[in-house]
């Protein structure tokens, strides 16, 4: 006689699945979808860049004398260091509620690399940079031209668009960075907001009229490109160092960090 065979029971569908590795692109969703979970993130998201626009406008509009090189590209850095707090804080908040509220255990489930999580959230904060960049770039060759045109001044940096150019994007940048680094390192929202409002607002007061703190401060690299800060190359390389530095720290403890 031939033996019967035991018939090997079948696993679900939803177990089969679960023991899948998310996808990169998968995971990039859940981060996105996480940022816009509740009605309250929902209108954060959909005022952050009409705030970023309002604010541009609000720190373009000059009542100095804006005839020289260095006053324009002071409303532009004024502008690169505040205009985009709302989008800065959606990444705070998405990052350091994650840890805050335990929200990170599902994902982390799903797919235990921190590391991988850290990078969708690094991927998410790229885009939220584009975008920054993009408005600050268009409000300094539309908006702000315009004013200096209703001012009679002639428009300086049309000479070097590229250095302007350069210097939103890189100071956007820079911005972006010191966001995702504090949602990094202080793992509680109130905190880690309440971290990047004080930082940002610090070194506009320190930066306003007399270059005080080019040593550290987080967009010194978008100023030296710019030629209004009045510190050399050691300036750079000690800001770079610093700001980096913490960078590289925050996503070394975000990716040993314990979800539980």
């Amino acid at each position: 006689m031939i033996p019967m065979q035991t018939a090997v029971p079948q696993q679900p569908a939803w177990a089969v699945g679960a023991e899948k590795r998310a996808s990169f692109g998968t995971l990039v969703g859940v981060e996105l979808r996480k940022m816009s979970a509740t009605v309250a993130d929902k209108i954060l998201i959909i005022a952050a860049p009409l705030v970023l626009v309002v604010l541009s406008i609000m720190f373009m509009v000059d009542s100095s004398r804006p005839y020289t090189l260095e006053r324009q590209l002071g409303s532009v850095f004024l502008t690169v260091r505040l205009a985009a707090v709302l989008v800065d804080l959606t990444l705070v908040k998405l990052i350091a509620a994650e840890w805050h509220y335990r929200s990170a255990q599902p994902t982390l489930l799903v797919q235990p690399s921190r590391l991988r999580y850290v990078f969708a959230q690094a991927t998410i904060a790229i885009g939220a940079w584009l975008l920054i960049g993009g408005v600050h770039v268009l409000m300094t060759f539309t908006f702000l031209a315009g004013r200096l045109d209703a001012r009679d001044a002639q428009n300086l940096l049309t000479f070097r668009p590229g250095m302007v150019v350069a210097a939103c994007l890189v100071g956007a940048f820079c911005m972006t960075l010191l966001a995702v680094t504090v949602g990094w390192l202080i793992p509680n929202t109130a905190g880690a907001i309440t971290t990047y409002v004080l930082v940002s607002l610090l070194f506009t007061i320190l930066q306003g009229n007399i270059d005080l703190a080019g040593w550290v401060d987080p967009i010194e690299p978008a100023r030296q490109l710019g030629g209004v800060s009045e510190h050399g190359v050691i300036a750079l390389v000690t800001s770079l160092v610093l700001w980096v530095g913490l960078a590289a720290v925050a996503i070394i403890r975000a990716g040993n960090r314990e979800a539980a």
